[in-house]
């Protein structure tokens, strides 16, 4: 079996989406000083790698602490983005596999502008159509290797509220993913365990049984 991290590392310089408070990562002690090393941790909910839950956008949504951990993990299938946006005939052409796994990704190339400030626009999305039937195909959530699964600046959030309102779980910012073959493989990303959730870190890895 090989371990392909799709995570990125969390640090004070990361990139964030655009009005969220950057990362602080402080010494709370230090070996020199105390015996002992600590890292206090200062990050929203939604930083770096992470996931989306319903009650991101639903007031009654359910939270990440309320999904059973088996909805963290489970077989994927890796889409290629083919245009800005991902219309439905070209999400069908992959439904019968789609129906048989647990996660979409969305292979956009966008994690080559981690960093710049290219990452924040022009990144491919689903279109509202294709994110309904992702939605009706019996999947737990939907992972891209972009800052959002809509445009940043889009009030409206179609595409998260098509899937968060079907009960899915959104991943975004995953990285690595050009290593992803497009079928046979689990996906886990576990987030961060804490109360009334609306989203969280997550170490996102892709397990291959080669």
């Amino acid at each position: 079996m090989r371990i392909v991290d799709l995570t990125h590392v969390i640090t004070s310089s990361m990139p964030v989406y655009p009005g969220t408070a950057a990362p602080r990562l402080s010494a709370d002690t230090t070996i020199e000083r105390d015996g002992f090393r600590e890292t206090r941790l200062d990050l929203a909910s939604h930083t770096g790698t992470h996931m989306d839950a319903p009650a991101h956008l639903l007031a009654e949504g359910a939270t990440l602490d309320r999904l059973p951990v088996s909805r963290f993990v489970g077989p994927a299938v890796v889409m290629n983005a083919t245009g800005p946006v991902i219309e439905r005939a070209a999400l069908a052409a992959f439904e019968e596999e789609l129906r048989r796994a647990s996660f979409l990704i969305v292979r956009t190339g966008w994690s080559r502008h981690w960093g710049t400030p290219a990452y924040f626009a022009g990144f491919p999305v689903l279109s509202a159509d294709a994110a309904r039937l992702a939605a009706s195909c019996g999947i737990s959530g939907v992972g891209i290797d972009a800052i959002s699964v809509d445009p940043v600046g889009d009030p409206a959030l179609p595409v998260h509220r098509i899937l968060l309102g079907a009960g899915l779980v959104i991943v975004e910012n995953l990285t690595g993913i050009e290593a992803l073959p497009s079928a046979g493989f689990t996906f886990q990303a576990l987030p961060l365990a804490f109360a009334d959730a609306d989203g969280a870190p997550v170490r996102a890895v892709a397990l291959l049984f080669e």
